[in-house]
This record gives structure tokens, sequence and C-alpha cells, in this order.
């Protein structure tokens, strides 16, 4: 079983290693895109040597087996770097031009190289078995040599994880902020990876020895990660297909949770009706992005129809009555408000009494904030709780009812 985890994610990091070399290839490439290439390269080869099937044939062609535990590690190692090259590419702008960064971070990368190769040499590393044995009394330096690796992978991997993180807060929503997130939920994974490696430390230390491949729980580890990184990395060409659905699922949600609120607007103001023939459909699928856009023209077409019937003393009874409320009923008080007056305007409309006020229009709908049809259709939604669930519109609303009654009243008695 780890030799079939340990060969398909070896197989998953190449395959993405060639997509990723075909589409950058040429001399203007984002030197970047080349970095994932080669991470994803050096990961997968890596993967490759601890699977057992390859470890057994390559004992028949390599002189020295235990030179496979240190290729190994060397492979990971150099694809740390990568990582930590990708993440200049991503971070702010740092002391120096970029370049020079760049000749850094290789030049620390040869330096572990170079110590971890003296950790190996000074431990005398033999095979034993399926096992990596020390010389005697040298265990210290294969564990050091053990643990030297896993500090610098997860170094590499901070830094990488640091930059995704910031890029990521200044992406707006979309596929590309899909494939970062998941690239750092790569690097999250890759973090246990390497330090997983830290149990053989404390073998190294006790007995000298370490097993020569990895086993199920490791390989499936690297498996995840190169599932994950592949995904990030590809976002952008199978993440609209995967959003798409995602947005019509939630334009239809939405659409049908403005029922109430379009509904009430619609039985005073039918003409606020785009499609009189679809107003009352359910939209499909393909139809929900549309339906939704439709909707909430329409509401704001009724909000903006029912202006002669609004009065100022909706907002008055609203806030005194959020005051009162509790905490649970104060809930997102900007919707209350804008569902109070809403509902005042409605109870107006129907007794046919145009009141002529109209509240002060920076008093509820943060308009700053509503930079798309669907932040608008969110908003909205939030009324629309407010208007058929609040105790405070409910208040509001009884409290124009009973005015307009006793108007009605006493015009009668007039």
């Amino acid at each position: 079983m780890a030799s079939l985890t340990a060969s398909l994610a070896a197989l998953v990091f190449l395959v993405f290693a060639v997509h990723r070399l075909v589409i950058t290839r040429g001399g203007r490439a984002d030197p970047a895109q080349r970095d994932v290439a080669g991470f994803a390269l050096c990961a997968g080869t890596a993967m490759l040597f601890n699977a057992p099937v390859v470890l057994d044939a390559l004992d028949r062609l390599v002189p020295s087996p235990a030179t496979e535990l240190l290729v190994t590690y060397e492979l990971k190692a150099a694809a740390a770097t990568f990582l930590a090259l990708v993440a200049l590419a991503l971070g702010p702008p740092g002391p120096g031009p970029a370049p020079v960064r760049r000749r850094r971070r290789i030049r620390a990368a040869f330096a572990v190289q170079a110590a971890a190769l003296v950790l190996f040499l000074t431990a005398g590393v033999a095979e034993e078995g399926a096992s990596a044995v020390a010389a005697p009394g040298r265990g210290w330096a294969l564990a050091a040599y053990n643990v030297l690796f896993a500090g610098y992978i997860c170094w590499c991997l901070y830094v990488l994880a640091r930059a995704l993180v910031r890029h990521t807060r200044r992406t707006p929503p979309g596929p590309l902020r899909m494939g970062l997130r998941l690239a750092a939920l790569a690097t999250a994974t890759a973090v246990v990876w390497a330090l997983w490696a830290l149990d053989d430390a404390a073998a190294n230390v006790a007995a000298g020895r370490q097993d020569m491949g990895e086993d199920l729980l490791s390989t499936t580890l690297g498996m995840v990660t190169a599932v994950l990184a592949a995904a990030g990395a590809t976002a952008t060409l199978w993440g609209d297909r995967v959003a798409r659905p995602l947005r019509r699922l939630r334009a239809r949600r939405a659409h049908k949770r403005l029922e109430p609120l379009w509904s009430a607007l619609y039985a005073e103001l039918p003409e606020i009706a785009l499609d009189p023939g679809a107003a009352r459909r359910s939209p499909g699928l393909r139809q929900a992005e549309f339906a939704l856009y439709r909707r909430v023209i329409e509401i704001r077409d009724g909000s903006l129809a029912l202006r002669p019937y609004q009065q100022p003393e909706a907002l008055t009874w609203a806030r005194e009555a959020l005051k009162r409320a509790r905490p649970a009923a104060a809930a997102a008080p900007e919707a209350v408000l804008e569902a109070a007056v809403i509902a005042a305007a409605l109870e107006n409309k129907r007794a046919g009494r145009p009141r002529g006020g109209t509240p002060d229009p920076s008093r509820r709908t943060p308009a700053a904030r509503l930079e798309t049809t669907e932040d608008e259709a969110a908003w909205l939604v939030r009324v629309t709780r407010a208007f058929t669930r609040s105790p405070v519109v409910g208040e509001v609303r009884d409290r124009t009812r009973e005015q307009a009654a006793a108007a009605a009243g006493t015009a009668g008695h007039a």
C-alpha cells in the first residue's frame, strides 16, 4: 500500500511538473512558474525514490544503496528551495533587488545541502536489510542530518505560507483566490509531512538506524500535498467551471430568500415586475443569476415607488424599539431600519395614505459596501429576514397600521 501511495504521489507531482514546463516554455516565461515546476519535479522524483518497488530496483543498480537516502533528502530540500523562491514572487518587495535576494536564498540552500552532506558522511551510513544504519556511536550525526533537513524545509514552507496569506488578502474572490487558499492548505500539509521525519531522529539517537523508505502515513501526507498543490496551481484553469454552478446555486437560494419581500412589494406594486410571466416561477440553475439580478432591480424599484408613502416617524419608532429590544432582536440594525421603512410605507400604501416624507437616505443602507449584484442581494436578504422576522419591524408595522386606522376614523367622523 505504501508503495502504491508513494508511486501515485510521485505521478501527480511529475505530471504537474511537465504541465507547468509545457505552459511556461519560452524565454519570457514567468520565473515563479518555473520555480513551481522545479518544486514539483524534485518532490515527485523524491517520492519516486521512496517507493519500495523503486528501492528494490535500485538495490540492484546502485553500488551504495544508502546513498538513496541522501539523494531523496537532497531532492526534498531542493523542492523546498524552489518554494522559497516562489515566495519571493508572491511577497511584497523586500530590501535589495529581487535577483540579489534570489541569489541569497540559493546560496543558503547550497549551504544547507553541503552541511547535510558532511553530516551524512560523518554518520558513515550503510545499509542493513531495509534500514540505513549509522556507524557505531554516530547516530547523533544521522539524527542531526534529519533535523537539519526538517528544519530547513519547514522554514521554506513558512516563508511560502506567509507570502500566500498576504497575497490571498489582496486577491478578490475568484479562481485565483481559491488556488491560493488550496496552495496554503498544501503548505500546511507539507509542514506535517516534513515534521513526520523527526520520528526518525529519535530512532537515530536510540539505535543509530532508520527505515530506507517512508511509511504509509508519510506517503499519504505526500499524496495529499501533491493533490492540493496541483489543484491550487491549476485553479485558474478549472476553478471557474467549479465556481459557476456554485454561483448559480447561491443565486437561486438568494432568489428564493428574497421572495417574501418581493411578494409584499409586488402585491401593492405589480408594475415592478420586469417580466410578469417569469415573476412567479422559480428559475432554473442556468437562469438563476439573471433572475436574481432582475429581482434585486424589482425590489429597488418597489422601494423607490413607495417613497411618497414613507414617513420619517418609522425610523424614530424603529430606533426606539431597537433600544428596548434584546440583543438577538437587535441583530443587523441597519437591515432592521431598512425593513421598517419599507413595512411602514407598504401599510400607508394599502391605506391609500401618502405621507410625502422621505427618511434621510443616509440612515441605513451601507451603499459604499454594495459594489456588486451579489453584495446587493446579500444585503436585501438581510432586509428580507428582518422584514419577516424582526419584532421591531412588526412593532413599526402595527403602529403605522393603527395610525392609518385612526386617521381614517377621524376622516370618517369629519
